[in-house]
């Protein structure tokens, strides 16, 4: 069966050829790592419920032996997910490897807190965490800009004895080049009602009053530079902003212009992945659910640096720079 890529970028062109001659017999190879993987999964899993089952009945601790089977139980459960996790890891990362590389990417799939995250602490574009794990990180370039972007998922667990785990970041984190030095720095972010001054960048920041109801509905501007803020978020650059919203669904969308650079962080959840381990790898529909992704991050790119030819016809869309 033959691939569809999503839209006839010229990135995508000679990608059918590409799938049968590359990933097919890539994902053909990796087929019983799979069926393996889930099958001592599924033993792991098995051989924990009998022992926990064994726990429950037969150990000394009267009724604290729910307890302990209870506890027994979800270690197997994890030991399981564990296996089946890493055996998807493996081959994920190998796909992806051979995807950016025909898209003249590069790709890691395992790092560590990549330095440009700094400036998404410091400028409180993401809130308190504690645990972290980071992957997937892609660079390239794209209308004369380099960007670099990678997937975050950041948690925080509170002490004490109710303490508890959740989650403030899943998604995409995503620096790009400006080819601009800014004088001072700007941050947009999601409105958030009577909470905005508890998410002021800094005390040198102050809030920017943007003529255009549409846009302060859904965002928050703070800026060091009210001169350069303005220029920055000119008409057009609102209501890119606004397109982008739509794009991503209000997937929390933030962002910074600073030190020359973008910086954008958007909740959008896991999405470069091959899908579920419980069905057979070949096939397009795995690949063509990472085009779509890479899709909607070139739609990104482009909305945010495509020059505009000529008049639009009412609001920004990104059908304006698509294929242009």
């Amino acid at each position: 069966m033959s691939i569809t890529p999503p839209s006839e970028r010229e990135e995508f062109q000679g990608f059918a050829a590409f799938y049968e001659s590359d990933i097919a017999p890539y994902l053909r190879g990796k087929e019983d790592a799979r069926q393996n993987a889930v099958m001592q999964a599924g033993l792991i899993a098995i051989a924990a419920a009998v022992i926990a089952f064994a726990g429950f009945r037969f150990l000394p601790f009267g009724e604290g032996n729910i307890q302990v089977g209870g506890i027994l139980g979800v270690l197997g459960a994890g030991a399981a997910m564990w296996r089946v996790n890493k055996t998807r890891g493996d081959i994920t990362g190998g796909l992806l490897q051979r995807v950016c590389e025909r898209l003249g990417c590069a790709y890691r799939r395992d790092i560590e807190r990549p330095s440009y995250f700094h400036d998404y602490e410091r400028l409180k574009l993401i809130a308190n965490f504690n645990r972290e794990s980071w992957e997937d990180e892609v660079r390239g370039e794209r209308h004369g800009a380099e960007f670099v972007m990678c997937e975050a998922h950041l948690k925080y667990k509170s002490g004490g004895k109710n303490s508890s785990t959740r989650t403030v970041f899943h998604g995409q984190l995503l620096v790009i080049d400006y080819h601009k030095k800014f004088l001072g720095e700007t941050v947009v972010r999601r409105d958030a009602g009577l909470l905005n001054r508890l998410g002021k960048p800094g005390k040198e920041f102050q809030n920017i009053g943007i003529v255009s109801p549409k846009f302060e509905k859904i965002f928050e501007a703070w800026s060091t530079d009210q001169v350069e803020a303005r220029e920055l978020l000119d008409p057009l650059v609102l209501e890119r902003f606004e397109e982008l919203d739509r794009l991503f669904d209000g997937a929390k969308l933030r962002a910074a212009f600073t030190g020359g650079k973008l910086c954008l962080a958007l909740e959008t959840g896991d999405k470069l992945n091959m899908g579920s381990m419980f069905a057979p790898l070949e096939g397009p529909a795995r690949v063509e659910r990472i085009l779509h992704e890479f899709d909607l991050i070139f739609d990104l790119i482009d909305v945010l640096f495509k020059r505009v030819e000529g008049r639009l016809d009412g609001a920004f869309r990104v059908d304006a720079v698509r294929g242009a």
